[in-house]
């Protein structure tokens, strides 16, 4: 049996085991009470972010878009979920969510945390999802049909 080594971080720049820069630790402790999230002390940012949801909805045709941007992938995949099934509280009994095996792992602990069943369907050979098993997949109760990149890739032949 293989013993675990602790990882060394001799390489490593910038980790949260080092001491920050204290032109780092100045800002953050300047900073430390605000919100960069916040609308009313951050109005430009604010504006940026509605001008960037509107954007996104008319390219995808959506009258009335809703939303904000994230820092990753993981809280925007959370928020989705949270969102398809607040949408459709009171009208389902058991949500669920319906994505390709390919899906990232943020979808996991979505539905970990929010109570809402993860439905994966296969892909094929090019990373598609079986459009057959999604269909199958799919009842009253799913709030949300998650379409990931690696399920939508083309490859040309």
């Amino acid at each position: 049996m293989q013993r675990s080594v602790p990882q060394t971080f001799d390489r490593v720049l910038s980790s949260m085991c080092t001491d920050p820069h204290p032109a780092a630790r100045a800002a953050a402790e300047r900073f430390l009470a605000t919100n960069p999230g916040d609308p009313a002390t951050y109005r430009d940012v604010a504006e940026l972010e509605t001008d960037a949801v509107t954007t996104l909805g008319e390219m995808t045709g959506l009258a009335d878009p809703h939303g904000y941007v994230t820092s990753g992938g993981t809280e925007a995949n959370v928020q989705a979920v949270r969102a398809a099934r607040n949408r459709r509280r009171g009208d389902v009994s058991d949500p669920n969510v319906v994505a390709p095996e390919s899906a990232h792992f943020s979808f996991n602990k979505a539905a970990d945390v929010l109570d809402v069943e993860l439905r994966l369907v296969p892909t094929d050979d090019d990373h598609r999802a079986d459009v057959g098993a999604v269909r199958a997949a799919v009842n009253d109760d799913t709030v949300l049909v998650a379409r990931c990149p690696e399920s939508s890739r083309v490859t040309s032949r």
